[in-house]
């Protein structure tokens, strides 16, 4: 199943406003040709990467994988060595668009932040596919 990330208007502003920021410094741009066209690929190219993380974030529970996916970035979590889950918020940068997150620590010293649309959906999902996980917060009970 895919969750979609949860997106906050604080990650919407910051990477709608530099898109938005990148065509206007474009429409008014007086260098040299050369510095243009250089200023025109580097605008496209982040403006591609922007909007591919914005629509391409989101992760996936399957066949014992936790995939997660933001924009060209890809993680793949083996959902048995998952040991807790714990609820927070931070700015921090991780595969999320929201603030609200989950910190899901696996492995023996690994940790990932993401901010599923449906978290108590995501949560039972990945309850189901490994029991042992430890919740953090009264808010998963």
């Amino acid at each position: 199943m895919f969750f979609q990330s949860k997106k906050d208007i604080l990650y919407f502003i910051a990477i709608w406003g530099t898109v938005f920021i990148i065509i206007l410094g474009s429409l008014f741009d007086t260098e040299p040709i050369v510095i243009k066209i250089a200023y025109y690929l580097i605008g496209i190219i982040s403006i591609g990467i922007l909007i591919w993380i914005w629509f391409g974030t989101g992760y996936k529970i399957k066949d014992d994988l936790l995939k997660v996916q933001c924009g060209p970035f890809q993680w793949k979590l083996n959902v048995k060595e998952i040991r807790k889950v714990r609820k927070v918020k931070s700015i921090f940068t991780s595969p999320a668009l929201s603030i609200d997150r989950l910190d899901i620590y696996y492995g023996k010293y690994n940790l990932i932040r993401i901010s599923p649309e449906n978290e108590s959906e995501f949560i039972d999902l990945l309850l189901k596919e490994n029991p042992q996980i430890q919740l953090k917060y009264e808010a998963y009970k």
